[in-house]
């Protein structure tokens, strides 16, 4: 004969079509319930045979202590204890169960001088504990008074001991994954000696992240700091900490320990992300204002707080649990203190333009040689081009080297072979180029490269050596397909499902497809419920038109575009406007006044990553002058994209384009974004 399964307070909760809480306030009169309802609740109880589990000696039920519940917590300080403490004090006015709230400042006497004194005065019904250690015989009183409790956002070591934790371990995993696939390897965790199993759990999610990414564990790269200390000592022993290991990023669990690091690492005159990137385990609203806003690990207090409650209800009630060991999801927020590292065409990991630095000699030689620059630009006519233009030509006469001549290819293959031979009539001492297709020039790149320094900007022509060239500059485009591809997620992050399109370019031209690669990368894995439902490429950019038209017949049920660059994205735009598909979110990258404009009115473009053109200018133009009188290269040097969605535009425009925005941009921004 099959065993009865045991009726729960579920069951009653079910039957009744009443919350389990209400339940529970029926049985322990820990509150006032309608008189319909109680006799609901009474029915169901008699229905569902629960009465045997709550039938006195006497014959009547059993209900609870009294009203009040206890919450301990270290302190009211911290953020996360200061959340728990208010959603469980709403949760109890919305009871009418009392709370009282007791400070253990983590120490254990303090906090078994609470225990006990809560124990003796035998008025409390229930107790929700954050606990000071993780040993089980330290609760033995409080488990031999049967005063149901349930420990929260910490776990003591017993099978016997209802907890509610975060998922820390899976947090700490997820923040050192995303941190690998950013390209970081010195990856630093940061962390408070832990409460038992709480240390443990980092550390085990550190080390899984490493080793399914084959990256090799180093123990001298855990920090691990004594609690309690005052700021100035977190601060030297970080300080000692970071030149001891030089990470490239880190993971930082605890506000106070996240603060301490962001302030020891301005005082030592670092930057995030350009010299470190941050990955903060909390959610303080201190990391969305600071420069810049931290990417965080986010613990859902409120999610917390109610399972914790609902626990406590149901022990109270004399309940079972199905399982003591309850955790709460920890949610991965991108923001700006993360950088996707840099990487050359031949694995080389990106140079910042800073650390180009010309000696008082250096430039004084620039000055005497009159050396003379050829620019071969693969397309003209837009802002990029400009601004890249006019950084290379004043940086460089700021070094007293001469351009003798820019050519624009208008993405012809054959025209920029035909100008880089006009070029080579010249003899420029440095050739800086873009070139319009890696197959066909490579050849007479090859060729130029026996008597002319090249410099190239965003790729280089395939099947060039590293020795064949001086320098790459580009712009971090796996940090640029990667910025894309969040702000396409994002868009949709409050959606179960969203079906989008990718329209990339068709000609092999290494920076595009890796941006491209990037950010496809990314919402495939970061985006479970984004179906990319086509993948199509265009040629020349005005066939991004009827490539976006194809596209969108075959699939009406796109949501969402994803465009290599602004200058294909407007005709897309303008095939999407005669199809009436306004509706379309578009997500690109650069800008320019039409892509601005669009965004201004929060029409189709909703976000892009961009290149920023003047910056890499000025890197360009330092690369070349540093090569004329050194023998110390810098093979790849990598500039930091620009992530603009349309409240930042105003900021945005004057960042990347070096100019205050056009009024009519400006007052369009203010009348539709602002508001």
């Amino acid at each position: 004969m099959a065993k009865r399964q045991k009726v729960t307070i579920k069951d009653v909760a079910d039957t009744a079509g009443v919350s389990i809480a209400t339940v529970s306030h029926v049985i322990n009169c820990t509150r006032y319930v309608k008189p319909e309802l109680v006799q609901r609740v009474q029915e169901a109880i008699v229905a569902t045979g629960y009465q045997n589990k709550r039938t006195g000696a006497d014959g009547s039920l059993s209900y609870g202590r009294s009203g009040a519940v206890a919450l301990l917590v270290p302190n009211l300080e911290e953020q996360t204890y200061v959340r728990i403490a208010s959603h469980i004090h709403t949760l109890a006015e919305d009871s009418t169960l009392r709370l009282s709230v007791h400070i253990t400042n983590d120490d254990k006497q303090v906090e078994r001088q609470i225990l006990q004194s809560l124990i003796s005065k035998k008025t409390y019904a229930a107790i929700l504990l954050v606990p000071a250690t993780d040993n089980p015989r330290f609760y033995g009183k409080l488990l031999r008074s049967r005063i149901p409790f349930v420990c929260i956002e910490r776990r003591i070591n017993s099978d016997e001991i209802c907890s509610v934790t975060f998922a820390i371990k899976k947090a700490i995993y997820l923040g050192t994954k995303q941190l690998i696939k950013n390209r970081h390897e010195r990856i630093a965790l940061l962390k408070i000696q832990g409460i038992g199993a709480t240390g443990k759990d980092q550390l085990e999610g550190y080390q899984q992240a490493l080793e399914e990414s084959s990256l090799y564990y180093r123990g001298s790269l855990v920090f691990e700091f004594e609690p309690h200390m005052n700021g100035e000592a977190y601060e030297h022993e970080i300080k000692l900490a970071y030149e001891r290991q030089q990470p490239s990023a880190c993971v930082v669990v605890g506000n106070e320990l996240t603060c301490d690091l962001l302030k020891t690492l301005q005082n030592m005159g670092k930057e995030c992300p350009r010299d470190v990137s941050i990955i903060a385990y909390g959610d303080n609203p201190f990391y969305e204002i600071t420069a810049p806003p931290l990417t965080i690990l986010k613990e859902d207090t409120e999610q917390m707080a109610q399972r914790a409650w609902d626990a406590l209800l149901r022990l109270m009630a004399g309940e079972q649990l199905e399982s003591r060991d309850l955790q709460v999801g920890v949610e991965l927020i991108n923001r700006k203190s993360t950088r996707m590292l840099g990487m050359g065409p031949f694995g080389e990991k990106a140079v910042s333009p800073d650390e180009i630095i010309l000696t008082t000699d250096e430039r004084r030689m620039l000055r005497d040689k009159n050396y003379r620059v050829a620019i071969s630009f693969h397309y003209g006519g837009t802002a990029w081009t400009r601004l890249h233009e006019q950084a290379i030509r004043a940086t460089l006469e700021s070094f007293g080297i001469s351009v003798v001549s820019v050519m624009d290819a208008q993405f012809d293959p054959s025209l920029q072979l035909a100008q880089l031979e006009a070029i080579r009539i010249q003899r420029p001492d440095v050739l800086i180029a873009i070139p319009t297709d890696d197959h066909v020039t490579a050849q007479k790149f090859k060729e130029l490269s026996k008597t002319i320094k090249l410099v190239f900007i965003s790729n280089v022509p395939e099947g060039l050596s590293k020795e064949s060239y001086v320098t790459c500059v580009s712009v971090n485009e796996r940090e640029n397909g990667n910025n894309t591809g969040i702000l396409l997620g994002d868009y949709f992050k409050a959606r179960s499902s969203a079906k989008v399109g990718f329209i990339i370019h068709g000609t092999p031209f290494y920076g595009t497809h890796l941006r491209d690669a990037s950010a496809e990368k990314v919402v495939r894995e970061m985006y479970a419920h984004i179906d990319i439902v086509a993948i199509q490429s265009f040629g020349r950019i005005e066939h991004a038109y009827d490539t976006c038209k194809q596209m969108i017949k075959q699939h009406p049920d796109i949501e969402g575009l994803y465009i290599s660059w602004d200058q294909p994205a407007l005709y897309a735009i303008k095939a999407l406007e005669e199809m009436g598909r306004t509706d379309i979110a578009i997500f690109t990258f650069d800008l320019d006044y039409k892509i601005a404009s669009y965004m201004a009115q929060k029409k189709m473009v909703m976000g892009l990553s961009t290149q920023r053109p003047y910056e890499q200018g000025e890197a360009t133009a330092k690369a070349v002058a540093k090569a004329l009188v050194s023998n110390e290269t810098f093979k790849f040097v990598g500039v930091q994209p620009y992530v603009v969605k349309p409240k930042q535009l105003i900021k945005a425009w004057k960042d990347i384009l070096h100019e205050t925005i056009p009024s009519d941009l400006e007052r369009l921004v203010k009348q539709t974004v602002m508001n």
